[in-house]
């Protein structure tokens, strides 16, 4: 979960300013990232490990499965 939302609040710094929006985004992007990266460095080191082993075994079968047309 941390990994889809610091991939998301990443996403959200590289959208423009918008003078309608009252809201920083890109300070709240920042601020959720950090607060990911953060909140991932104090995980046990297991968990770290199997969460990045999840996220191995999804790739691999992304990048294995048959193209479809």
């Amino acid at each position: 979960m941390l990994v889809y939302y610091a991939i998301t609040n990443a996403a959200a710094l590289t959208l423009g300013r918008d003078p309608a929006r009252k809201l920083p985004v890109q300070a709240l992007a920042v601020i959720g990232l950090v607060g990911c990266v953060l909140l991932a460095v104090n995980l046990p080191l297991a968990s770290v490990l199997a969460g990045f082993g999840v996220l191995a075994l999804g790739a691999a079968w992304y990048a294995l499965r048959p193209a479809r047309h």
